[in-house]
């Protein structure tokens, strides 16, 4: 699978970052406006006199005082603005999970979940080891993560759709990267290295996370599919088919009849 690696957008760091920075970018234009007024809030002195010192002097501190109102005011808006725009996404390793069963605390199995993809489904075939040769010896090559089945639709020997399943049972890299990254940063990674740049979500059914499809390469006739959990990622690829919503339901099937939860 292609990696593509940008700067993650909703973490801590980027929102703690982007705050600092509006914070300071805020402390400059104070510091300017201050400096700025500073002949204004000194005032030219009237002729010598009683009533010319006090008027000066009071003009002076009224002036100041609208000054300091105005930092004042503009301080406080920024403080206001960097914290409710403060708002990293969770990591994709909190997202809740849903299970497809109540479990009761003590029958609880020790491996609540199984990945056993459908031999048919949607008027796909899943493909013999002998028909997928090929596509293992490519696999092989790529040292792939994570497990891959191969689906035919229309019995030409050629795989219309790929199903990769990778999960944070089999995988301690894809669970250390669940735990740097929010969904949101998987799906711009994965879409960006399939080279989509037109994808969109869709409701991810009763397994909760996300799911999100778009077309390979920006190519109308191959739609890919990306779902997220905390548990897992996968993807399903499937050729010849253009419209991203039935690309996303036959996706949405596949995943529902393979990820088994108790």
């Amino acid at each position: 699978m292609m990696i593509y690696l940008s700067l993650d957008t909703t973490s801590e760091a980027y929102e703690s970052g982007r705050a600092l920075g509006f914070l300071l970018g805020a402390a400059v234009l104070m510091l300017v406006i201050w400096f700025a007024t500073a002949s204004w809030r000194r005032v030219a002195a009237l002729p010598p006199g009683p009533a010319a010192d006090g008027h000066t002097a009071a003009l002076r501190v009224r002036r100041r005082r609208t000054v300091l109102i105005i930092l004042g005011l503009l301080g406080a808006g920024a403080v206001v603005s960097a914290v409710l725009g403060y708002g990293p996404e969770p990591r994709a390793a909190e997202t809740a999970e849903a299970a497809s069963g109540p479990v009761e605390a003590d029958a609880a199995p020790t491996d609540p979940r199984t990945i056993t993809p459908p031999a048919a489904l949607d008027g796909y075939r899943l493909m013999t080891d002998e028909e997928t040769a090929s596509y293992r010896e490519a696999e092989a090559v790529r040292l792939p993560r994570g497990r891959t089945w191969y689906y035919d639709r229309d019995d030409d020997g050629r795989a219309d759709g790929i199903l990769h399943i990778d999960t944070t049972q089999w995988s301690q890299k894809l669970a250390a990267e669940k735990r740097r990254d929010s969904i949101t940063q998987e799906f711009r990674n994965f879409f960006a290295g399939a080279r989509s740049s037109d994808s969109a979500e869709f409701p991810a059914g009763p397994l909760g996370g996300r799911l999100a499809c778009g077309h390979y390469g920006n190519n109308p006739a191959m739609s890919i599919c990306a779902w997220s959990d905390a548990g897992t990622l996968g993807t399903f690829a499937q050729n010849g088919v253009a419209e991203l919503s039935e690309a996303a339901g036959a996706t949405l099937d596949f995943r529902n009849a393979s990820d088994r939860r108790t």
